[in-house]
């Protein structure tokens, strides 16, 4: 599972949605103040205190050192990715420190009224203290990230998913995190796939349909709710004297849950044979990769079934 990091707004029930996150995935919550007192406990309680006080204590270097306090923090979160470690990092400019490195950045958002009341429920002050509380929490956010990454952490394009809590619960945002991370997780592996065997990763951003019935097909997984990747990936299979490729063979499907690859083809059962000889060929040179052909007489009595049943 990717590391998902966690940006949000005070009362937004960005920490609900980190713990209940870490219960579901079976790992922990590290925060600004998990990963300072683990860095950087052995230089002393005003060293501790000093960046607690102020976000430009961060870009200081400590005795004897030439990086300074972020340089540390942020490396010590990208080896958190490095060892494939399964954890929720909260804040401390995360979503920015880990851009580029495949963690799942969410942000989470909610209106300054419903963070307000909520704020006032849990602290039982007033609405109007709990809209100052808040107000003084997101200039100090604010400034954190920008004074270590120079950038506005409300800039939306910064984060993979942006959640609004005022219209999704806890749970809902949840599911919507694991998705995305599953998703990712699947297409980093067919990429590290087509690495190891030479192939090439054929993912695209959304699927372009070659033909109507290949958009047909998709619609008919989707209706079975079969999770599903259109030419994810590429073959090669023949291969000239200098080693360019002549002839590669990419599957109009892939079935995730499955592990199988569907190559669709309504041609009359005559034209089909090139296609037969390319797919016995995958499984000759990439042993193991589950294949098969959707005839279009297979294709047309799966059409029919469902018509009868609406």
């Amino acid at each position: 599972m990717p590391v998902i990091t966690i940006s949000r707004q005070y009362g937004s029930l960005g920490d609900e949605l980190a713990k209940y996150l870490a219960d579901k995935m079976g790992t922990k919550v590290v925060n600004r103040s998990d990963l300072v007192d683990e860095l950087f406990a052995g230089m002393g309680e005003d060293v501790i205190g000093r960046l607690t006080e102020s976000p430009k204590f961060f870009l200081e270097c400590p005795e004897g050192s030439s990086r300074t306090y972020k340089d540390i923090l942020v490396d010590a979160m990208k080896q958190r990715i490095s060892d494939n470690a399964n954890v929720i990092f909260m804040g401390m400019g995360s979503s920015l420190a880990l851009s580029g490195d495949g963690a799942i950045r969410v942000r989470v958002i909610a209106s300054d009224r419903t963070r307000a009341q909520r704020i006032s429920r849990l602290d039982n002050i007033s609405l109007d203290e709990a809209l100052t509380a808040l107000t003084y929490a997101d200039r100090k956010h604010k400034r954190f990230v920008s004074t270590l990454f120079d950038v506005d952490l409300t800039e939306l394009t910064l984060y993979d998913i942006v959640l609004n809590s005022d219209c999704l619960s806890v749970e809902e945002m949840a599911d919507s995190v694991l998705a995305l991370a599953s998703k990712r997780e699947l297409r980093s592996r067919i990429h590290n796939e087509t690495t190891r065997n030479d192939s090439q990763d054929h993912q695209t951003e959304a699927p372009l349909f070659k033909n109507e019935s290949e958009e047909e097909f998709a619609r008919i997984l989707d209706m079975y709710k079969i999770e599903w990747l259109y030419e994810p990936k590429m073959f090669p299979i023949e291969w000239d004297a200098e080693g360019n490729v002549t002839m590669a063979f990419s599957p109009d499907f892939y079935l995730p849950k499955f592990d199988l690859y569907l190559e669709l083809t309504t041609m009359d059962q005559k034209y089909v044979t090139k296609k037969n000889k390319k797919m016995r060929k995958v499984k000759e040179l990439y042993p193991g990769t589950n294949i098969r052909i959707v005839y279009k007489k297979d294709f047309a009595e799966l059409i029919e079934r469902l018509k009868a049943f609406g």
